[in-house]
């Protein structure tokens, strides 16, 4: 009797240890998944939320972060979000700026780490163009201070970053001055008025992008061309001339008087009223400066001539000449008026953004996608456009996969340990059995249902010990991380139904094959010889 006893308490607390194991073990294997799931996600959805799942641009290489003009009318824009896998597409444009402070002298705190002064700070940017069909949703819960831009008229409304804006000594409301690098000219400065302020936590991104109005990108990229007209101050064979002035574009620039299109700007006023109109457009040229098709989409001012009386063009009525503004000329000859064009550069884009509604569809949508477009656009998708970034994120899938490993082996152990002293301790029962004509899979069954019942009990509680620490962290947030290192302020949870059956599943089945191992144990016990047994 007292050697069963002795049994009875090595075996109870190798029992409770075991099923210890186990619940820890599954819990920990559901918090491990959950939250390096929630923290991939969180990380794949902010670095979508600040680009998309995949960017439509122009086929090619480019050097800069300035985006390639692209005409925005497309067969496949806007049918594209009629497919249902598509949530949005929509435009958008890059130019990079230097931003400058006005302050002499700018205190800055970030994150209660580093304090500093500076005067006349400057800071390298990144302005994002877009227009009144972009996607907020992200930034629902990312806006700290202001609003976002107003797209009901022209303006030079911003919003920026938090980062930025504690950087640079900024607050809502506030003007700021950016310079723009050109080709072939000197930067050009434009004043905006900030009016919104984000903080998204991911430093990669906050401290670069400032978003405005695509219609600034479009001008400053100078994508497509804009007529003018104004009267010369010069004569051609003493007559009086109009001069086309056409910006953007090539710079290689045609003009159509009414007879195609020519090299000349120029226009002789031939003494009578009359109307006019002027295309003009920029052409590519091959290495051999011969002139191919129209590079931009043409744009037209339009001119009205009224001669009260008629005099030649010299220095002296040239003197005359009153330019009262950009549509109104007074001469001495009569009135000009022009309505100069508008310019083409609203018809491009630097490319298309397009929004998808499960991650898991990105290559098939992709694919789908490809065959939409035409062959001088391609696809990118966001996994090709942050490829350190995500392959950092493919790393955690590996450490989640060792995690598992190892806990299943602790768990493992642990439970053929149980299962081996179970079967020391009925050795006389095992005995009693066999002599009494048990079959051998029987007498195992019986051991192997015993320890999958621990199993099931363990099961139980590590699912009710980690869904609970899991929704208590999701409903209260209260493990919190530093933004500033891992980009998320608060430790994610995902709650993935399908995570939690495969870990359940996985654990189940491992275990009950395992298990079989130590029960053939039962196999090599002498029915005499363990009825003796002590």
């Amino acid at each position: 009797m007292s050697g069963g006893k002795d049994k009875s308490k090595l075996s109870r607390p190798i029992v409770v240890i075991s099923l210890a194991s186990i619940i820890l073990g599954v819990a920990i294997m559901l918090i491990t998944v959950s939250v390096i799931s929630g923290f991939q996600e969180g990380i794949r959805n902010k670095v979508i939320g600040f680009g998309s799942h995949i960017q439509i641009t122009e086929t090619g290489l480019s050097n800069s972060m300035e985006s390639a003009p692209i005409l925005i009318e497309q067969d496949f824009y806007p049918s594209l979000e009629e497919k249902p896998s598509i949530k949005k597409i929509q435009i958008f444009g890059y130019k990079p700026a230097i931003l400058q402070a006005y302050r002499d002298s700018v205190s800055f705190n970030i994150q209660d780490r580093d304090t500093s002064r500076s005067s006349l700070d400057i800071l390298g940017v990144l302005f994002k163009g877009i227009d009144q069909n972009y996607d907020w949703s992200f930034f629902d819960d990312k806006i700290v201070e202001g609003r976002i831009i107003n797209f009901d008229t022209i303006n030079k409304e911003v919003m920026i970053s938090q980062y930025i804006a504690t950087l640079m000594g900024y607050e809502v409301g506030d003007k700021c001055d950016a310079f723009f690098i050109r080709d072939n000219s000197g930067p050009k400065k434009q004043k905006f008025e900030i009016v919104g302020i984000y903080n998204s936590g991911f430093a990669d991104f906050d401290k670069k992008l400032i978003f405005t109005q695509i219609h600034h990108i479009q001008k400053l990229n100078d994508w497509g061309v804009q007529t003018f007209v104004t009267l010369a101050d010069t004569c051609i064979n003493d007559q009086f001339v109009l001069k086309g002035i056409t910006s953007g574009g090539s710079k290689s620039y045609e003009y159509d008087w009414g007879r195609g299109f020519f090299p000349s700007r120029y226009y002789p006023i031939l003494n009578k009223s009359g109307k006019l109109r002027l295309i003009s457009t920029d052409f590519s040229l091959n290495p051999l400066a011969s002139r191919q098709s129209p590079q931009s989409i043409p744009d037209t001012a339009y001119i009205d001539i009224k001669i009260d009386s008629i005099c030649p063009c010299n220095e002296k009525n040239l003197a005359l000449i009153e330019y009262v503004n950009a549509n109104e000329i007074k001469t001495p000859f009569g009135s000009v008026q022009i309505k100069n064009g508008k310019g083409t550069h609203h018809l491009y884009t630097g490319g298309f953004e397009v929004l998808i509604n499960e991650w898991k569809d990105l290559e098939n949508m992709n694919d789908l996608i490809i065959d939409e477009i035409p062959y001088n656009l391609k696809t990118t998708e966001i996994t090709e456009m942050h490829r350190d970034i995500f392959a950092w994120l493919d790393l955690l899938d590996m450490n989640i996969l060792i995690i598992i490993i190892l806990i299943l082996v602790v768990s493992l152990i642990n439970m053929i340990t149980s299962l081996l002293v179970l079967i020391l301790e009925k050795t006389n029962m095992i005995g009693i059995l066999k002599s009494m004509g048990g079959y051998n899979s029987s007498i195992q069954t019986i051991f192997i249902f015993n320890a999958l019942f621990l199993l099931s009990r363990g099961l139980l509680w590590g699912n009710v010990l980690g869904l609970g620490l899991l929704a208590f962290q999701y409903f209260t947030g209260f493990f919190s991380l530093d933004a500033q290192v891992y980009s998320l302020d608060t430790v994610p949870v995902d709650f993935n139904i399908l995570h939690i059956l495969y870990i359940n599943i996985l654990t189940i089945l491992v275990c009950f094959l395992i298990l079989i191992i130590p029960s053939y144990l039962v196999t090599k016990i002498d029915p005499v010889k363990a009825i003796r047994f002590d």
